[in-house]
């Protein structure tokens, strides 16, 4: 099979990838188990892009069931490069109305602890550098691809990841912080 450059995980209410042509769906298996779903593979714009629901068709997996690491390995193996996460989150931000697009820059996860955060151990060492852990170039093509579409975005926020599926309380958002490190938006 052909190696699919871009991958696309849907959050919560984006179940299918509009757009794709010659479209075939790949079942994988990973050492993390069985990914949320099966990947939708097809080309949109001559490039050819791989979708995954995150909570699977039907939104059948809350947040704290969703196989990550699963997910992601999957992407691995179709030969992923760029890989772009869509989540329906909600905003601390009163500038941010729904229907905006954040293209976060930093994130604080605080799920750490509370289910599987790595691809490593039991004999694979590394250190991920993670003081940025976004890619600026993606970030600036999401920039420009969705102002071109006519949305309004905004950059160079953070991404607070918390375990859901409850909406957290405002000192869990950090509201209670330096307003320098409240998260502008948080997702489960």
């Amino acid at each position: 099979m052909e190696d699919v450059t871009i991958g696309v995980i849907g959050g919560s209410g984006l179940y299918a990838m509009e757009g794709l042509e010659d479209v075939e769906r790949v079942e994988l298996e990973t050492p993390f188990g069985r990914p949320s779903d099966t990947y939708v593979i097809g080309r949109i714009a001559g490039w050819r892009v791989a979708f995954l629901p995150r909570h699977g068709v039907g939104h059948r997996l809350t947040p704290s069931e969703v196989p990550s690491r699963a997910n992601i390995y999957g992407f691995k193996q179709l030969g992923v490069r760029y890989l772009i996460s869509v989540s329906a989150v909600g905003s601390l931000r009163e500038e941010y109305a729904p229907g905006h697009i954040v293209i976060p820059d930093q994130l604080f996860d605080r799920t750490r602890g509370h289910r599987p955060d790595t691809f490593f151990g039991d004999g694979i060492v590394a250190h991920v550098a993670f003081a940025e852990p976004f890619d600026a170039q993606l970030a600036d093509r999401l920039e420009q691809a969705a102002r071109e579409a006519g949305a309004t975005v905004h950059r160079r926020g953070a991404l607070g990841v918390v375990g859901g599926p409850q909406v957290p309380a405002p000192p869990e958002s950090g509201g209670d912080r330096d307003p320098r490190h409240r998260p502008d938006g948080n997702a489960g």
